[in-house]
């Protein structure tokens, strides 16, 4: 008989479709130290879009926050099930709204200003 070696599987790896994507990735986890931006005590697991990428969001570290949990869970399921609470505290955007000039509520940096560089501003004005 003979055997026959089935090929392995490889586990996923998630690899970005652009370099603006993987350009973003890099600013949003080096701004974030790796911690929640919304809930600021958890560690980030992925990036959520302010404004949806489809509705035209773009891979921008402007636009992009590193959040616990995942679209269901954490505080990336609070913001994608929860958007009028999410766009209260600016991680969501409605239409007409610039990620760069809507800042955010966040528990790891406060009342900010995010910018395309991966960089955080304080924002005027109370929360």
């Amino acid at each position: 008989m003979i055997r026959q070696s089935w090929p392995k599987t490889q586990p996923r790896i998630r690899r970005p479709k652009n370099a603006g994507e993987a350009k973003t990735r890099l600013l949003v986890r080096e701004r974030s130290g790796g911690w929640c931006e919304i809930c600021g005590v958890k560690r980030a697991e992925s990036v959520h879009h302010r404004r949806k990428r489809s509705q035209g969001g773009p891979w921008s570290a402007s636009n992009c926050v590193h959040v616990c949990g995942d679209g269901v869970r954490g505080c990336h399921g609070w913001a994608e099930g929860s958007p009028n609470s999410a766009a209260a505290e600016g991680f969501h955007l409605r239409p007409g709204q610039v990620p760069a000039e809507t800042p955010i509520v966040s528990g790891l940096h406060g009342y900010v200003l995010l910018d395309d560089h991966g960089a955080i501003r304080p924002a005027g004005g109370a929360a």
